[in-house]
């Protein structure tokens, strides 16, 4: 497990993004629509504040385009 809880959680909840993300772009959704759902589901889920979801958004962006890796 992680040294910080806060690390492990970050890490899970990119996980679920990540899924969420991949689904949906596999099914044919754009982008935009993409980021819109995940937006939501950040807001539903852990009620994040904007600057927390941009940070997210950013993060899932870079897992996606291979720039940032995500161990399991």
């Amino acid at each position: 497990m992680s040294d910080c809880a806060h690390t492990w959680r970050k890490k899970l909840r990119l996980q679920a993004l990540i899924i969420i993300a991949r689904k949906e772009l596999k099914s044919g959704k754009d982008v935009s629509q993409v980021y819109e759902i995940l937006d939501e589901q950040m807001s539903i889920r852990w009620r994040f504040v904007s600057t927390t979801k941009k940070q997210y958004l950013n993060d899932v962006t870079k897992i996606l385009t291979n720039q940032y890796v995500l161990n399991v």
